[in-house]
């Protein structure tokens, strides 16, 4: 650090002593036009954004201004309350890229579109993603691959075994590390990487600090490629990934754009030294618009640290699109041990795999309080929802889940005002594990449970060519005020009040860059279903975790809102409150960060 920006962090540090105001934060401001010795001011840039992180206190604004840097953020401290925030964020109207590789240009030619490159070792310092190999828990094809990737004009490469198979195969590299150097074959085909953008993997992750528990950090509008960390199981005592807050509390990470996480986007998960059982002492994030794609496993994803945040309004696509490598942990959205999460918003589509995994959103045991609703979930090659070993409440209302079915082995799980097209229910016990539930709105576990049908139900959904006929009834089941049409089938033990009509839907799904529009008809049926509210006096407290549908503070809620935000007048089926005989049309849009 240079004098000078030491003398500005010393003074900050003192004025935080003495009750520091709003009057005195600051924008502190990086370029790549800056240098080293910069202040921060605006004629005066840092040139790196770990430099201005290093003086930022509690209030500053950093504003990074265009230009593609190399670096790892790593945060130093945190903000100091909502109002005292240390806010990351990019120069309005510019385009910063934070990138965790390193752009090659050393290349020789080998024969036809084979290059070679030879590093040092030390480019890479203690980190080398190509000595080593994605592993962990869970991980149960395509273990060979390695953590690093080679990439033209921003397309990434498919990493071989061997280096005929690269001579074989455009767009692929095959790697190898020995004691000194890092030799990288890679087939460009016609392309000359020294004259084009040729990058590889350096960096393990992009924003994420060192030090557990920071608070008050928001990250705005900044681009994220290329992170190099590993596959984050839940077992880990630190899960990394592309932007992450180290368990800390109360982050914001908006307007971003993260493609190219070689395993996980946004990670929300374990980290050491933290006192799980107090759910004051980590979570409250809010992740909200931004477009995570291309990740080898998942968009967002962690093990606990993900309680009381709000996932909202993000586009997550074509996750595992590559299918390397894969296993129980490849999903867009998959939380562990999460209490009153809202998942709420987001546009899901494109998860892949070779074999296991590929879901939608997965709740993956231990999940409880939470909400996922004003989804759209469309072409994942397994389940759009896979509800695993919670004990409720899950509440899944106003989403628009499409072509795979719900999967479950959960109780107390409510579904309401759902649009559902060839996507049943498909529950399969698990009477071979126990996972925990807790004291209502906290992390403090009240006891343990096999996963055993029970309290599930279901009001005011349309179901499209798949219902609820092969569900088989289960103590708590209830079912009714649902709209079955092109041969769905309703429930065995309810719909009293249900409709079923062969009448056709012609649902369309139109992809646009940074959204969908998902149009369907309807005849004049279905609005005028005499339904009730579905609030928490018609669903009931549930035995298992002795509450109802909740918000965080314990307050009973009312499903009254629907996909668009739009509150019903009266409660109709599916996702629309405004929903009407003849063509709906349901438009998914994001501005691009």
């Amino acid at each position: 650090m240079t004098l000078q920006n030491w003398l500005i962090s010393a003074a900050c540090i003192v004025a935080m002593g003495l009750g520091r105001s709003n009057a005195l934060s600051r924008e502190i401001h990086v370029a790549k036009t800056g240098s080293d010795a910069g202040s921060g001011g605006q004629a005066d840039p840092c040139l790196t954004i770990n430099e201005a992180a290093a003086v930022a206190q509690p209030g500053d604004v950093v504003t990074v201004h265009a230009g593609t840097y190399r670096e790892w953020v790593k945060p130093p401290r945190g903000g100091s309350g909502e109002n005292q925030r240390i806010t990351y964020r990019a120069a309005p109207g510019e385009t910063v890229v934070v990138k965790g590789s390193e752009r090659i240009t050393s290349w020789t030619r080998q024969h036809g579109g084979v290059w070679k490159a030879e590093l040092p070792n030390s480019l890479f310092g203690d980190y080398n993603p190509y000595a080593l190999q994605v592993s962990g828990g869970w991980l149960n094809y395509g273990q060979w691959h390695h953590r690093g990737d080679v990439y033209l004009n921003g397309e990434a490469f498919y990493e071989q075994q061997t280096a005929a198979e690269v001579d074989a195969a455009e767009q692929s590299w095959h790697g190898r590390v020995d004691g000194e150097v890092t030799t990288i074959l890679a087939n460009f085909g016609k392309a000359d990487p020294n004259a084009e953008m040729a990058e590889i993997n350096v960096r393990e992750s992009l924003f994420m600090p060192e030090v557990t528990g920071l608070k008050y950090i928001t990250v705005a509008g900044l681009h994220f490629a290329h992170a190099a960390a590993n596959w984050a199981p839940p077992v880990l005592e630190l899960q990394t990934g592309a932007v992450g807050p180290r368990m800390g509390k109360h982050w914001i990470i908006e307007n971003c754009l993260i493609t190219n996480a070689r395993c996980v986007g946004v990670i929300l998960g374990h980290a050491p030294g933290v006192d799980y059982s107090d759910i004051d002492a980590y979570g409250d994030h809010i992740v909200r618009n931004n477009v995570i794609r291309r990740c080898g496993q998942a968009g967002i994803a962690g093990q606990k640290g993900a309680t009381r945040s709000l996932i909202a309004g993000n586009c997550i696509e074509e996750t595992n699109y590559r299918k390397e490598f894969g296993g129980w942990e490849t999903a867009a959205i998959k939380f562990h041990n999460s209490v009153d999460t809202v998942i709420s918003g987001n546009l899901i589509r494109g998860v892949f795999r070779q074999q296991q995994g590929a879901f939608g959103i997965w709740i993956d045991f231990g999940n409880q309080g939470i909400r996922i609703t004003r989804n759209v979930i469309y072409n994942t090659e397994a389940a759009t929802v896979f509800l695993e070993m919670n004990h409720g409440p899950t509440v899944v209302d106003h989403n628009v889940l499409i072509g795979e079915a719900v999967s479950s082995n959960s109780e107390a799980t409510v579904f309401a005002h759902n649009l559902l097209v060839d996507c049943p229910y498909q529950y399969h016990p698990d009477v071979n594990r126990r996972s925990q539930y807790f004291e209502p709105h906290t992390t403090k576990t009240a006891g343990r449970k096999t996963g055993t049908a029970q309290d599930d139900k279901w009001f005011g959904n349309v179901f499209v060519r798949r219902g609820l006929d092969d569900v088989k009834v289960a103590p708590g089941y209830q079912s009714d005020y649902n709209v079955f049409l092109e041969g769905a089938r309703k429930s065995s033990f309810g719909d009293d009040h249900s409709l079923v009509s062969a009448e056709v839907t012609r649902l369309a799904v139109e992809d646009h860059p940074r959204g969908a529009t998902i149009t369907f008809s309807v005849g004049d049926a279905p609005p005028r279903i005499d339904a009730p509210l579905v609030n928490a006096e018609l669903v009931g407290v549930f035995p298992t975790v002795g509450q109802t549908i909740e918000d965080r503070g314990g307050n009973p809620i009312t499903l009254d809102t629907d996909i668009n935000g739009t509150r019903f007048s009266r409660p109709v089926p599916g996702p629309l409150a405004n929903l009407r005989p003849g063509k709906n049309v349901i438009t998914w849009s994001l501005e691009k960060p």
